[in-house]
């Protein structure tokens, strides 16, 4: 017996609509990456000033180690001269994506990554909105109000790779609606893979898989406690809770213990947190529905970066979610949808009510929400800064929806209209989302293209770290950096959150060539402070750096020509590379160049 989450099981031998809806969402996948995906070694889906950089060094690094046999835990590739603890946010899709990477490269699994998250959405959407909906043409409406939802968009734009696989979340609540139906313990066992891959790939997801499936059980058993079978029910979904722990539990504790690690490379303390969620990852009430390819909030306006917070539900899917509630006979058939929906949009609008980018104020005090309380209650709960990332599960729910309202629509129509209406309201949708959000469609790419003198220095027998300059770009767009590391597999003194390393803070000659990309100045002052700037150099060389490369398309002219002039007096003439526009200098022993504090004060 059916129950109402799960009205029309799948025919088990249909198997045509399931291959159709796979090579849909591969084409969907392929529409909203293109056209990096023709060129999977040469570029970088994602925007260039974004995490893409840190992401696709992350799979990098879990190869490297993988390839030593190593435990990706610790690195002294990043925060030279000390490295750290670290645990790689997206490691189980690197580890999946190794083999990949072993024939194509870093960058190719990176981008495999990005466009099997988009085809997943799509198809676990689908799945899920055929197993509800019981309609092929209508999950495919679902499938793209899915898997190419704005906010999903907008985190492959800002290159955050664990996010945009977002398919594991419908086919967690896919098995458990299964399960719900036919409590057996292979669908059991299913339902737990899923629910661990999910929470694998994004503790984000398989938090919101949690909460989603809670929704679905209490509605079952609030609505319809005689219908569904608890005593055989319960201890499934036991089963499923054992094995998705038995996943998790692991590299949940890895991912733990490399937050309160003294040398942690990543860190979330909830003071971090709490300032993150109220200055920076605010969610704007008004962003769901307004249309506007504008933020907001902006933050490029408020702090000069390239990272959207893309929230917008679409007004597509709101009205075909109406539209559902309309024409549907039973609005049982949609209430746990609805409710999973009200529940994430609460979650999503984080601590505080914010509208308009202005946290509302009653009795003088702000308006708390959900949030709030489980964030105090709960010891994970702590380490969330991005609620706003919960859009995800109200984009599910919209999308299920959808498809049922649609389903009811157009009971009367012929099959031919059917094709029509749904590849016409998927066109609108994807047409909004390109021309009235903040998401990009397709998404942007940047070049992976790695300058040839990086690959030589991997063939110098002397060890060393490599200093990248300018410092002082915007620390995501200095990522880039990271990337330029796989080629040559030296340390840096970058970390992945640190906007600026101590180590080149205290050193005295990176300090003044920090102060010279922060003045104003077109040229040097008449005395300069020379035995610390020759002090500085020699500690360079005693910290281990072999190189200091400078990129002269990142410098304006007169500080470019500063920075060069200092260089060259404390460590001689650099090789220049005209075709990358590259000075390099080579570091070759405790007393750089010969260099006297004379010499320093001619410059």
């Amino acid at each position: 017996m059916a129950t109402d989450v799960a009205t029309t099981p799948v025919p088990t031998r249909q198997w045509q609509p399931v291959l159709t809806a796979a090579v849909a969402s591969v084409m969907l996948a392929v529409l909203v990456t293109w056209p990096a995906v023709r060129f999977p070694t040469e570029r970088l889906v994602g925007h260039p000033g974004n995490d893409s950089w840190n992401h696709a060094w992350g799979y990098w690094w879990v190869g490297q180690e993988l390839s030593a046999g190593r435990f990706p835990a610790h690195t002294e590739l990043l925060a030279w001269p000390n490295g750290g603890t670290l645990y790689f946010i997206d490691t189980v899709q690197a580890v999946l994506s190794w083999p990949v990477q072993l024939m194509f490269g870093a960058a190719a699994a990176y981008n495999l990554v990005i466009l099997v998250g988009f085809a997943l959405s799509a198809f676990g959407a689908w799945l899920l909105a055929h197993r509800v909906s019981g309609d092929a043409r209508a999950a495919g409406l679902a499938m793209v109000l899915y898997g190419s939802a704005p906010h999903l968009m907008g985190q492959a734009y800002n290159g955050i790779s664990e996010t945009v696989c977002a398919g594991w979340l419908p086919l967690t609540l896919w098995g458990l609606v299964r399960v719900i139906d036919r409590p057996v313990w292979p669908r059991a066992i299913l339902l737990g893979i899923f629910a661990a891959l999910c929470a694998l790939t994004s503790w984000y997801y398989g938090l919101m898989a949690a909460m989603g499936g809670t929704v679905l059980l209490v509605w079952q058993a609030a609505v319809q406690p005689y219908v569904t079978r608890w005593r055989r029910l319960v201890p499934m979904l036991l089963l499923a809770g054992l094995v998705a722990g038995l996943l998790v539990s692991p590299l949940l504790a890895a991912f733990r213990s490399s937050l309160d690690a003294a040398d942690a490379l990543v860190t979330r303390d909830p003071e971090f947190v709490r300032r993150s969620l109220m200055d920076h990852n605010i969610t704007d009430f008004l962003a769901f529905f307004r249309p506007s390819t504008v933020p907001s909030p902006d933050l490029f306006s408020l702090y000069e970066e390239q990272l959207v917070i893309v929230i917008t539900l679409g007004w597509t899917g709101i009205a075909l979610a109406l539209l559902a509630w309309w024409a549907t006979r039973r609005a049982r058939e949609l209430a746990p949808w609805a409710w999973m929906g009200v529940v994430f949009f609460l979650f999503s609008l984080g601590p505080y009510l914010n509208v308009g980018g202005e946290y509302v104020q009653v009795g003088g005090g702000k308006v708390p929400l959900p949030f709030l309380a489980l964030f105090e209650a709960l010891p994970l709960f702590d380490r969330i800064s991005h609620p706003f990332r919960f859009v995800v599960g109200v984009s599910l729910a919209l999308s299920i929806t959808a498809a049922v309202g649609l389903r009811h629509a157009w009971r009367k129509l012929p099959l031919a209209a059917h094709l029509l209406l749904t590849g016409g309201l998927a066109a609108l949708f994807v047409a909004e989302v390109a021309w009235a959000s903040p998401a990009a469609v397709p998404v942007p790419s940047a070049s992976a293209r790695i300058p040839a003198v990086y690959f030589d220095m991997a063939e110098d027998p002397i060890s060393g770290a490599v200093l990248d300059l300018p410092m002082t770009p915007p620390n995501l767009e200095r990522a880039v950096y990271s990337w330029y590391q796989t080629a040559h597999g030296r340390p840096a003194p970058w970390g992945l959150n640190d906007p600026m390393p101590r180590s080149l803070l205290r050193n005295r000659l990176t300090a003044t060539l920090i102060r010279i990309e922060a003045t104003r100045a077109h040229t040097l002052a008449p005395r300069l402070p020379s035995l610390d700037i020759v002090v500085g150099a020699r500690q360079l060389v005693r910290t281990g750096y072999r190189y200091v490369v400078l990129h002269e398309a990142l410098y304006p002219t007169a500080k470019r020509q500063m920075t060069e002039a200092i260089l060259t007096g404390v460590f001689g003439e650099p090789e220049r590379h005209t075709s990358d526009r590259l000075l390099v200098w080579t570091l070759e022993s405790l007393d750089p160049a010969g260099t006297t504090t004379a010499e320093v004060d001619d410059l």
